[in-house]
């Protein structure tokens, strides 16, 4: 059955991919929990990515808010109106204005032969901070995002909504699934210079997922620890995750 997917945990629209896009991925299970540098706290878990180590610590609070369901299908329309002269919609297309005067297509494939090879895209705004589009790909049994660059058309799938790093040097896209295995269900770390984004790795964690994230500084971020039960019952509690 052709399947609709929606992301569950998403704080906005426009501030989170697929392993078989990424070539250069370097993936990592977790890491055995480390020292913290120049705190008494202890880590409750840690991972890696590429070079860069990360700590998770536990919050006594959340600062998120209520999360809300997205519906790719209904927030398209306002998306393509507020950016009319960047993208539209002909028919299954999707046609991205580039700044060389030509145009990139992003078609969607309903009726393949092959159920596997289905997919439906749906546009999902124009990332100022990264200078890129950004949409939800739905896919026979799963679903990521992808990036699309205005100057060249490039498109990168990525496992989730991206968040660029105050600095502006990095890229952390998260993706929670620990229900069905659709899905990856850890992080993906990019750079970022001059409106690319190239993959410096990723990492699958087994006992738990990310679920909302946000930059608190160039190192540190705020996230949401998700655990699941035998009941299939997921469990959130709030971490600070320090990227070092």
């Amino acid at each position: 059955m052709k399947q609709y997917l929606s992301l569950l945990t998403a704080a906005v629209i426009y501030t989170a991919c697929h392993p078989s896009a990424a070539s250069n991925s370097t993936p990592t299970a977790e890491t055995a929990v480390v020292a913290p540098a120049s705190t008494n706290e202890r880590p409750i878990d840690s991972f890696r990515i590429a070079n860069k180590q990360f700590l998770v610590y536990s919050l006594a609070k959340s600062s998120f808010g209520p999360a809300t369901e997205l519906d790719y299908d209904s927030l398209e329309g306002p998306q393509l109106t507020k950016y009319a002269a960047k993208v539209q919609r002909k028919g299954d297309s999707l046609l991205f204005v580039l700044k060389n005067g030509k145009t990139a297509v992003l078609a969607n494939v309903k009726h393949p032969p092959i159920d596997e090879d289905y997919a439906v895209y749906y546009y999902a705004g124009y990332q100022e901070d990264l200078q890129q589009h950004l949409a939800f790909g739905s896919y026979y049994e799963s679903s990521d995002f992808l990036l699309v660059n205005p100057a060249t058309g490039k498109q990168t799938h990525i496992w989730g909504i991206p968040h660029l790093s105050p600095d502006k040097q990095f890229v952390l896209c998260p993706s929670f699934d620990l229900e069905t295995g659709s899905n990856n269900n850890g992080f993906e770390l990019y750079s970022y210079e001059n409106g690319n984004v190239k993959l410096l790795g990723e990492t699958e964690l087994q006992h738990w997922g990310p679920g909302r994230i946000k930059w608190l500084d160039a190192h540190t971020l705020e996230a949401e620890y998700q655990t699941i039960d035998t009941a299939m019952t997921i469990h959130t509690k709030p971490v600070k995750i320090v990227m070092q």
